[in-house]
């Protein structure tokens, strides 16, 4: 990880796609190699969580706008996006019934 000292321009970042990643980290510019996909085999219980995730990410997308705001005001404060509150809530069940009495 290389610290900036600015973000760099939209044109630069789309330059360097796929090389290097441009990205905050706490409100600090910062930039690193592309992630890779590890290479290897994944232990079984990762691999069986696969579905679960590509299931509740794409169905990210379907929320309404209003739906999403919500997620995005709940979160705020937080280091957590609506989009993490929305996942982290149908994997570990968050909002279950009973959770808040």
């Amino acid at each position: 990880m290389v610290v900036l000292k600015e973000m760099v321009a939209g044109k630069v970042i789309s330059g360097f796609r796929g090389v290097i990643d441009f990205y905050y980290c706490r409100g600090t510019a910062c930039a690193r190699s592309w992630p890779r996909k590890p290479s290897g085999h994944r232990a079984p219980a990762v691999s069986a969580q696969w579905p679960r995730w590509a299931y509740i990410s794409k169905h990210w997308n379907y929320l309404s706008p209003a739906v999403r705001r919500a997620y995005e005001q709940t979160a705020t404060g937080s280091s957590w996006t609506g989009r993490d509150l929305f996942m982290k809530a149908f994997i570990s069940t968050y909002f279950r019934d009973g959770q808040w009495d």
